[in-house]
C-alpha cells in the first residue's frame, strides 16, 4: 500500500466533504441546535404576553375575590381582570354566550369560571382563544387552588403559606463524587449527556451516510474505475477513511472552538438563561469530559464510516443504499434511545454490559462517565474493545471493498458477500 496514493486519495475525499455545503450547513447547524436546546426551557417558562385581559365569573364557588386578589399576585407576566362575574348556575349559559363572544371579538384574551365543587370545595375552568401557553395556566391554576386551600384550612389554625409551600416543595438533590457534593448534579449531567451524545449520534450518522453515499455516486458514475485504475482498493478504502476522520476533525475543532469561544465572551450572557433551564455550561468544557468524547467521537465515527462504506460497496444505486442504511443505522439509532435509561441507571449491570457492547461504547459509555463515572478499568476496556472492533471492521471492509467495488447489476445478497470474506 503506498503512502503517497492514500495521502492522494484522502485529500481528494477530505476536501469534497469541507466544500460541501451541508458539511459547511451540519458544522453550523448542530451547534444552533444545541444552543436552542440550552435556552428552550427558559423560552418555555415565558408567557411572552403584553397584557392577559380576564373576566372572572363565579358560578356559586362564592370565591370570585379571593381568586382576583390571587391572580393579581401573578408576576410572570402582565395580568389584568377586567371585570369581575357573579352568576346564578342555572343561567350560566347565557353568561357564557356573551364572554365567548367577546373572546371572538377580541375585547378580552379570556376568561376563568369558577363553580362550587363537593370534593375541591372550588373548581375553575380557563376559557381563551389561546390554551397553549403553560406558564399561563400553570399560573392561573396555582392561583384557584391557593384559594381553595385557603378556605379548606380556614378555622383550622394552620398556617396557608405554610402548607402552600409544603404542597410545592422540591426534592433537592446532591451528588456526591470523589470530587466532592454538587448541588443539582443530576440535572446538568443530564442535560449535557443528552446533548453530547446527540452531537455524536447526528454527526457519526451524517458522516456515515456521507461515506455511503459518495461511493454510491461513484460507482454508479463509473468513475470509481477511473480511480481504481490509479490506486488499489485497499489504498482507496484508506484514502476514503483518512478523508472522512479528517474532515470529522476538522468539525470537532470548530464545536469545541465554538465552545470555547462562547465561554469566553457569551457565557456571562447566556449563563442566567441556561441555569433557569437546568444547563450548566461549565459542564460541557470539563477537559477530561471533551477528551473522552473525542477519543469516542474520532473511533465511533471511523466505526460506522467504514460499515457504510463496506455496505455502500455492495450497492449499485441510491436505492440500494437507502434500503441497506436503516439496518446499517440501528445499532447507533438503539444505542442513542438506550442512553435515556442509562442516564437514570447508570450503575444498573445491563448498563454496564451494553458499555461495554463495542457498537453502542460511543454513545453509552460518554453517558455513564458524564453522570456517573464508572471505574477507569471498565472506560478503558470499552475503549480497547471499540478499537479492536474498529480494526476488524476495517480489515473485513477492506476485503469486502476488493471484491464488491466493481460489481454491477443486482446486489450480492448477504450470504454472497459471507462466501467472498471466507474465500479472501
Amino acid at each position: 500500500m503506498s503512502p503517497r496514493q492514500v495521502g492522494n486519495v484522502a485529500r481528494r475525499e477530505f476536501l469534497s466533504r469541507v466544500r460541501n455545503k451541508w458539511f459547511i450547513i451540519s458544522t453550523l447547524l448542530v451547534p444552533a441546535f444545541l444552543a436552542l436546546y440550552a435556552v428552550l426551557p427558559a423560552l418555555l417558562n415565558r408567557a411572552d404576553i403584553e397584557q392577559l385581559q380576564l373576566v372572572v365569573v363565579d358560578a356559586g364557588a362564592g370565591e370570585a375575590g379571593n381568586v382576583v386578589e390571587q391572580i393579581e399576585r401573578i408576576d410572570d407576566f402582565d395580568v389584568s381582570v377586567v371585570e369581575t362575574i357573579e352568576v346564578d348556575p342555572l343561567r350560566l349559559e347565557d353568561t357564557r354566550d356573551a364572554l365567548r363572544q367577546r373572546i371572538l371579538d377580541e375585547q378580552i384574551d379570556g376568561y376563568v369560571l369558577l363553580e362550587a365543587d363537593a370534593e375541591l370545595g372550588i373548581r375553575g375552568r380557563y376559557f381563551a382563544r389561546e390554551t397553549g401557553n403553560i406558564v399561563i395556566v400553570r399560573n392561573l391554576e396555582n392561583a384557584i387552588r391557593n384559594v381553595a386551600l385557603e378556605e379548606y384550612l380556614a378555622g383550622s389554625g394552620l398556617d396557608t403559606e405554610r402548607v402552600t409551600a409544603l404542597v410545592g416543595w422540591d426534592l433537592d438533590t446532591v451528588t456526591v463524587s470523589a470530587e466532592g457534593e454538587e448541588e443539582g448534579g443530576f440535572l446538568r449531567a443530564y442535560a449535557s449527556t443528552f446533548a453530547l451524545t446527540m452531537l455524536l449520534y447526528m454527526s457519526v450518522l451524517m458522516g456515515g451516510q456521507q461515506m455511503g453515499m459518495s461511493i454510491v455516486e461513484e460507482k454508479s458514475s463509473r468513475l470509481i474505475e477511473l480511480v481504481l485504475g490509479a490506486v488499489t482498493a485497499s489504498e482507496f478504502m484508506a484514502g476514503k477513511i483518512v478523508g472522512v476522520l479528517g474532515a470529522g476533525l476538522l468539525q470537532l475543532g470548530i464545536w469545541i472552538g465554538l465552545a470555547f469561544l462562547i465561554a469566553l465572551y457569551g457565557l456571562p450572557m447566556l449563563a442566567a438563561g441556561a441555569a433557569g433551564g437546568g444547563v450548566d455550561l461549565l459542564q460541557f468544557l470539563d477537559p477530561a469530559l471533551l477528551a473522552y468524547f473525542t477519543i469516542f467521537f474520532l473511533l465511533g465515527y471511523l466505526l460506522y464510516s467504514v460499515i457504510y462504506a463496506a455496505a455502500a460497496s455492495t450497492c449499485t444505486s441510491t436505492e440500494e443504499f437507502g434500503q441497506i442504511a436503516f439496518p446499517v443505522m440501528l445499532p447507533i439509532m438503539l444505542s442513542f434511545f438506550f442512553v435515556f435509561y442509562a442516564i437514570t441507571n447508570p450503575a444498573s449491570t445491563i448498563t454496564r454490559v451494553v458499555s461495554l457492547i463495542p457498537l453502542a461504547t460511543p454513545l453509552v459509555m460518554l453517558a455513564r462517565i458524564n453522570v456517573l463515572t464508572p471505574p477507569w478499568w471498565e472506560i478503558w476496556l470499552s475503549i480497547v474493545l471499540l478499537a479492536a472492533t474498529s480494526a476488524l471492521v476495517v480489515w473485513l471492509a477492506g476485503k469486502v471493498f476488493r471484491f464488491a467495488l466493481l460489481m454491477q447489476g443486482k446486489r450480492p445478497s448477504f450470504a454472497t458477500v459471507v462466501r467472498l470474506l471466507r474465500a479472501a
